[in-house]
């Protein structure tokens, strides 16, 4: 199964079964409340890390 990120959609190629289970896999990870538009945006621009510095 191949999957395309963009910021405004994502486009998953494979068969209906793989289909079916990674959506279900991110609607898990995003919650019951999440658009696609939001999920889709979060997976192309994550969240900004706090990396500590080295002492």
């Amino acid at each position: 199964m191949k999957s395309y990120i963009a910021e405004k959609q994502i486009r998953l190629v494979g068969k209906a079964w793989e289909v079916k289970h990674q959506l279900q896999l991110m609607l898990k990870q995003g919650g019951p409340n999440i658009t696609l538009m939001d999920y889709a945006a979060g997976l192309h621009n994550p969240p900004q890390r706090k990396h500590l510095g080295n002492k």
